[in-house]
């Protein structure tokens, strides 16, 4: 770690070029520190521009590696996508590995073949790699509902690699099942541990055990785990005995659970299709009137407590089919509650999201919830999409609802979006209570790192007079750093100083011993030498790091 330090410090005077093994070698060490996304910007400023220059594919290969582990994934893919003709063999192997695993998760299958295509017939893949891309092919293949190719391609892997491992087996049963192919899932049977929740599914859906039996097994496991297969073994129970309410709760459950955009799309797509099945024989069963939607609303409402998957299928049918829009806003909003007390949020969120309703036709109440619940589930560019265009909820402060915006859009990548909810907080203010100036200036701290350097400034700028002394040290530090990085060495060494003495009188901790170090590195590139050598000298007094006293001590001497 200490050496670590001193190589930083050794960057930040300029000691460290672009060209320079070091530099790379530093990267990789962020890396490994979990300093992902710092790690990705120096990839951004010290990668070089040429792709014909040494170790730009090194480069390259570890910005790629860095947009999958930061789950990136179509920036990733889009990169892949162009490397040069000239790119040296084993970097690229590794880049197009990325790049298929990258296809498979988004649901793009094709591409996904197509680069592993490439680099099973044109790059040698060692045997591990090639084992694992003929796994990611059946899995594309899955992905792209193609059935009969991906049967084909499990049948040739067990051929290539007998016997089959368990894993790979429940993998091929699952994968089938899913596609709606029990019989030929039935292939590998055998090869499914007995305990495992797939061979139940299995074994019900080739018709080997009864649907009574099979559900009680189900719900035995589900009392030890929650697995979302003995959910699938329940639904397929409900259909076999006519259970709309258990084929209702089976759904949501399983859509609040699907993890692939594939199968989170098709779980919506059954459940609004149950819904309405269910509210149709409900409402024949108890002689409601089409188009008598006051009558039905009433219904529903009653069955809340009693029958709530019954409830929430009335609901559905009004908020697709009812008269008025007052009619379709509540019926929506009623189905968000409820599945929020059922404790099926995520499923809330996913039938709104995926059915192709227009956000506009959505009740304003329930935008808000889904919204809500999209952000506490890390979400951020689908709680925006809810919340565009609302206004400041009731029980919300506006400063509040406006960092929450800000927050969101940061954590999807809509920079100049969080800027401007940012400054709505900060213009025509004449003071900051603390906590709104520490989350300010985190947030603008956050801009700067995505690298809209004049956007953080103005921010920084206009939170600078509304801030206490204890957020001002922050703020002149960044504004240190932003200057410093536009080669305005003087402004520099002013704003680190001025933070570094906000603190004067007290024994100076971690930020102050920076701020004066940064302070004295840039006093030195402005020429200002005497002042400079006080810096240090004041380090080297106050100071007990030892890679600060080592730098610093580096440093006198080339005054």
């Amino acid at each position: 770690m200490k050496k670590l330090l001193v190589v930083l410090l050794l960057w930040a005077s300029g000691a460290v070029s672009a060209q320079d093994p070091d530099a790379l070698d530093l990267t990789r060490r962020l890396v490994s520190a979990g300093a992902l996304q710092l790690a990705l910007n120096r990839v951004e400023q010290s990668q070089p521009r040429d792709t014909a220059a040494p170790r730009w594919a090194e480069w390259e290969a570890l910005r790629l590696n860095l947009l999958h582990q930061l789950g990136r994934q179509s920036d990733l893919l889009q990169r892949a996508n162009i490397m040069p003709a000239n790119m040296p063999v084993a970097p690229l192997r590794g880049i197009l590995m990325l790049a298929v695993r990258a296809a498979v998760g988004t649901g793009q299958g094709a591409l996904a073949r197509e680069h592993a295509a490439r680099v099973l017939w044109q790059l040698s893949p060692g045997p591990g790699e090639a084992k694992e891309l003929r796994l990611l092919v059946i899995e594309s293949h899955v992905a792209d509902r193609q059935g009969n190719a991906a049967f084909h391609s499990m049948l040739r892997y067990q051929q290539d690699y007998q016997p089959l491992d368990r894993d790979t087996a429940t993998r091929f049963v699952s994968a089938l099942l899913e596609l709606g192919m029990a019989k030929e899932a039935v292939n590998w049977l055998g090869g499914v541990d007995d305990a495992s929740p797939v061979k139940l599914l299995l074994r019900l859906r080739a018709g080997l055990i009864s649907a009574d039996t099979a559900s009680a097994q189900a719900r035995a496991q589900l009392a030890k785990s929650n697995s979302m297969v003995y959910w699938q073994v329940l639904e397929h129970v409900a259909v076999l005995q006519k259970n709309r309410a258990l084929q209702i709760e089976s759904l949501e459950t399983i859509l609040a659970g699907a993890r692939s955009p594939q199968q989170q799309a098709g779980q919506v797509q059954a459940l609004w299709q149950v819904y309405l099945a269910t509210a149709q024989e409900a409402g024949n069963q108890n002689q409601l009137l089409t188009g008598d939607d006051a009558t039905w609303a009433s219904f529903a409402a009653r069955q809340l407590s009693t029958r709530p998957f019954v409830s929430r299928a009335l609901f559905a049918q009004l908020a697709q089919q009812g008269q008025s829009r007052e009619t379709r806003h509540h019926a929506q909003l009623q189905i968000v509650l409820s599945l929020q007390s059922g404790k099926r949020e995520l499923a809330a969120l996913r039938l709104f999201q995926l059915a192709g309703i227009e956000v506009d036709a959505i009740d304003h109440q329930a935008r808000y919830l889904l919204g809500g619940i999209a952000d506490s589930h890390n979400l951020p560019a689908v709680a925006l999409r809810f919340w565009q265009g609302l206004n400041t909820p009731a029980n919300v402060g506006a400063e509040e609802w406006q960092l929450r915006i800000a927050a969101a859009a940061l954590r999807a990548g809509m920079v100049d979006r969080a800027a401007a909810a940012l400054k709505t907080v900060l213009i025509n203010r004449k003071a900051l209570s603390a906590e709104l100036a520490q989350r300010s200036a985190v947030l603008a701290q956050e801009i700067l790192d995505a690298g809209k350097t004049d956007l953080a400034k103005e921010l920084f700028e206009t939170l600078l007079p509304l801030a206490g002394p204890a957020q001002q040290r922050s703020v002149l530090f960044a504004l240190g750093r932003i200057h410093e990085g536009t080669s305005q060495f003087p402004v520099a060494a002013d704003y680190y100083l001025r933070s570094a003495l906000v603190a004067d009188g007290r024994p100076p901790d971690a930020l102050a011993l920076q701020a004066r170090l940064l302070a004295a590195l840039n006093l030195a590139r402005a020429g200002y030498k005497d002042d400079a050598r006080m810096q240090f000298e004041w380090l080297l007094r106050n100071s007990k790091d030892a890679a600060q006293l080592e730098f610093s001590r580096r440093e006198l001497k080339k005054l």
